[in-house]
């Protein structure tokens, strides 16, 4: 029997902090709506596991690894069992090291504070993680969304054309998407009310973003509005994670406010409207085995040598490869992978293709930001996601591997 609990803390930076996304250009003069970190603690009766989600744009590993050992130490599970993602707002605070952001005394000041804060927030979180958990039914559904559009117009000669900076081409932008809108509902046992909704949707939280007033703004953009809708007409808790939107951004994306509360609503309807078909068709959508698994692997990423137009992740200024982590946590035939960075929405998709889960989900920014995870032919098409990349073309093709590798062992027992 199924478990779980829900918690949220805020995480709000003070205005006047330098906003992620856009380099060291935006300062923030206020806030439009608040961040948080949310979770849900899971016990299946013989495993635990927890899963935080974070209104940030990432997290470097070293920061990552500090919050799970701290949260690990704070509830008695390891590391593994601690699965981190970020929603990749970029109206929040700086939370990556960037080798063309310039780390000044007061910045270096502000990200050393915010990491610090960060990391007794999550722990304060979770400290009471088990100890009001609910018996819950877990049911899944997806749907198409079309919200998102692929930034990366191809093209005839397989040139790409970076939408953000050429929008009159918007007509033309009829690259791949993954519109996949992926829905867990938990239901309690007891009443038969949504306790929690877990959603998945890959688009950069990138409405509202507009380079006037909105742009000022810390935001966790419609993350937020579809977070407040469900709750308020579902009830229960609702939990947002980005999916593989490497690639992927709203459509009519940095248009300000009402754009994000446009969309936020679009989604929420969707998932609102979804519930009772999930619970009205129990063979269909409920799981009977709510079995816990969580678990890391790794794979070894080369980074490039040249071609990269920013200099090396400070982290790895001086290494040739990093050993990639990419985490899982399985709930029945549910699987979720946390990666390391941005993974562009095709190998995404190639994922979820071969996964031989009913249902895979990836968890973005999650243990690692290594830039972008892109395939090997759009080096050769150029655009930004290549040009900034600062791995080697295979990178996506061993993580993609590793990764479909490691999710059939853990099929195999099942």
């Amino acid at each position: 029997m199924l478990k779980i609990s829900t918690f949220r803390t805020e995480i709000t930076p003070e205005p006047g902090v330098l906003l992620a996304g856009y380099g060291p250009r935006v300062t923030s003069d206020g806030v439009h709506d608040p961040l948080f970190i949310s979770g849900i603690s899971f016990d299946d009766g013989n495993s635990r596991a927890i899963l935080l989600s974070y209104d940030l744009i990432g997290l470097d590993k070293d920061f990552i690894t500090d919050i799970r050992h701290a949260c690990a130490a704070a509830t008695g599970l390891s590391p593994e069992q601690i699965i981190l993602t970020c929603t990749h707002t970029h109206s929040g605070p700086h939370t990556r090291r960037l080798a063309n952001l310039n780390f000044d005394d007061k910045l270096l000041n502000e990200f050393n504070c915010y990491r610090q804060l960060l990391i007794e927030k999550s722990v304060t979180v979770v400290k009471q993680a088990f100890s009001n958990q609910i018996a819950v039914d877990l049911y899944h559904y997806s749907l198409a969304c079309h919200e998102n559009i692929n930034r990366r117009v191809i093209m005839p000669d397989n040139s790409c054309q970076y939408l953000p900076t050429n929008k009159h081409l918007t007509p033309l932008a009829n690259n791949i998407t993954d519109p996949e809108l992926g829905i867990v509902y938990f239901v309690n046992r007891s009443t038969r009310q949504p306790a929690a909704t877990l959603i998945n949707y890959a688009a950069h939280p990138l409405t509202c973003q507009s380079e006037g007033a909105s742009a000022h703004k810390i935001s966790s953009d419609y993350p937020a509005v579809l977070r407040e809708e469900v709750e308020r007409e579902l009830g229960g808790f609702c939990l947002f994670t980005s999916g593989a939107c490497g690639d992927l951004h709203p459509k009519d994306f940095e248009s300000g406010f009402s754009r994000t509360r446009e969309m936020g609503r679009a989604l929420s309807r969707k998932v609102i409207n979804s519930f009772s078909t999930a619970v009205w068709n129990q063979i269909a959508y409920k799981q009977e085995n709510c079995k816990l698994t969580a678990t890391v692997a790794h794979v070894t990423v080369k980074f490039r040598e040249t071609g990269c137009v920013e200099g090396r992740l400070p982290q790895y200024a001086n290494k040739s490869t990093v050993e990639a982590e990419l985490q899982f946590l399985t709930i029945g035939d549910i699987a979720f992978v946390g990666v390391p960075g941005e993974l562009l929405c095709e190998p995404g998709l190639e994922i979820k293709w071969h996964s031989p889960f009913r249902k895979t989900f990836i968890l973005y920014n999650s243990t690692d930001y290594l830039s972008y995870i892109t395939p090997d032919n759009f080096y050769l098409q150029g655009g930004y996601e290549a040009e900034t990349s600062h791995l080697e073309p295979e990178a996506a093709f061993d993580i993609v591997s590793t990764t479909i590798h490691t999710l059939r062992k853990f099929k195999k027992y099942r």
